[in-house]
């Protein structure tokens, strides 16, 4: 049996005493800091892992027993790596007909910029709110999935250029107050559900965007999202005290207006209460789901027998629908809007 490796950040993204990002009486985290703690706790497991400069590829999609990512996406793989920014850095991704795209972002958790198929992107240490390093996650579509589709997924992730004109490894300027980080971080993760955490609102292009507490609920529930011009997640709260119960419920909604010739496209994924994959049947989106002659889509819960567009729940559970290249932003927010108030998730048996 493979001994586990200590890299910082313990079951269910809890920071430990062996990051290089913490120390207990180190700096006390509050809303203003939370974030770039947060941020610091990622970027110094990766670079653990990885050093500096190199990207970690996931090869065969997330394991289930092996979630580090809070609310992760199973129908891209992943790929990460930290970048030094301080000389400037660039990032070429070939042409691609499948999603495919580069994410970078400093440790405000401020997105730089989104590198797709046919583009470069140049960064400059001028265009950092924060430090020196910035995170890269790349996510990959695979043409199918199978074995031949994923060989050219992992062809694909080699594909990706990053030339950076410094290679000093991160390390956190300064050390975050253990408890107080888990304590925040909790707290906030039992908000950003109560209180409904709006996406849009916490993944941000400029620090002059920062909405409190959206900002802070949304990129610790959620770390690692793409602002809304390229993405929009919509979170899955029921509110029907049978369906939280995981009795067998369903709900019904209209695609959402994507750029789907680039290879923009719907997934929704089922967590437990705390934001983890815990079920078998846990992911639909557009490229397997099967539509209603209407042309609507019907989802179903823990369906009782045959069901078409089937998914397992945990009791308390809640999703997280991911909408992909949406045709424009102001589009997509109504979107997310109707859905969450005129498409609720009911119960199968009334």
């Amino acid at each position: 049996m493979t001994e586990k490796v200590d890299f910082g950040v313990g079951e269910r993204g809890v920071a430990l005493d062996s990051s290089p990002a913490f120390e207990g009486g180190g700096v006390p985290v509050t809303m203003e800091n939370v974030v770039r703690a947060e941020t610091a706790k990622y970027l110094s497991e990766e670079t653990l892992k990885t050093g500096p400069n190199r990207f970690r590829h996931e090869r065969d999609g997330i394991q289930l027993d092996a979630q580090t990512v809070i609310r992760s996406n199973f129908d891209q793989i992943y790929s990460y790596g930290v970048f030094d920014a301080s000389a400037g850095l660039t990032v070429t991704v070939l042409d691609y007909e499948y999603l495919q795209l580069v994410q970078i972002f400093d440790e405000n958790h401020v997105t730089l910029d989104v590198v797709y198929p046919g583009k470069t992107a140049h960064i400059s240490p001028e265009d950092l709110t924060y430090g020196s390093h910035v995170y890269l996650f790349m996510r990959t579509q695979p043409p199918s999935y199978d074995e031949e589709g994923m060989l050219v997924m992992r062809q694909r992730q080699d594909s990706v250029v990053v030339q950076a004109e410094s290679a000093r490894p991160y390390s956190p300027d300064v050390k975050y107050d253990l408890e107080s980080f888990n304590a925040l971080r909790f707290d906030l993760l039992r908000r950003a559900v109560e209180e409904v955490a709006q996406p849009h609102l916490g993944f941000i292009e400029r620090l002059e965007d920062i909405n409190t507490p959206q900002y802070q609920m949304v990129n610790l529930a959620g770390w690692g999202g793409l602002p809304v011009r390229h993405a929009h997640y919509i979170p899955i709260d029921p509110r029907d005290e049978r369906v939280l119960a995981g009795e067998p419920s369903s709900m019904t909604f209209t695609p959402p207006n994507l750029r789907y010739e680039e290879g923009g496209y719907w997934s929704l994924t089922v967590y437990s209460q705390d934001g983890w994959v815990v079920t078998d049947r846990f992911n639909t989106n557009s490229h397997r789901a099967t539509p209603n002659a209407d042309g609507t889509y019907t989802l179903t819960f823990n369906p009782e027998g045959g069901a078409t567009n089937a998914l397992d729940v945990a009791e308390n559970w809640n999703g997280l629908l991911r909408c992909y290249l949406p045709a424009s932003a102001e589009g997509i927010l109504e979107f997310g809007e109707d859905l969450v108030t005129n498409h609720p998730i009911v119960p199968l048996n009334q």
